[in-house]
């Protein structure tokens, strides 16, 4: 009679499951361009890449109860990158 109920849950550990996955991705894209651009800090490609990747970070971290602590220094690393950005225009 309540099996509906019972569905509704397991969608829900699923779902839980794979934004955690898409969330470690996304960290992992994130890291990747880091190290590209400490080494090269005028790379525009990267630059970009690295945007774009933070842009997603945010909307995915933010379902995931493993990421969310993540969020606010993802901001912290969204203004440097915009002052590096700044500074090499």
């Amino acid at each position: 009679m309540f099996g509906f109920l019972k569905k509704g849950s397991d969608n829900k550990s699923q779902d839980s499951q794979e934004i955690d996955l898409q969330a470690e991705t996304i960290s992992g894209k994130i890291s990747e361009l880091e190290q590209q651009l400490a080494i090269n800090p005028q790379a525009v490609d990267a630059q970009k890449q690295l945007m774009l990747e933070y842009n997603r970070a945010l909307n995915i971290f933010a379902k995931s109860r493993r990421f969310r602590q993540e969020i606010d220094p993802l901001f912290v690393k969204i203004d440097e990158l915009r002052n590096t950005i700044r500074k090499s225009i």
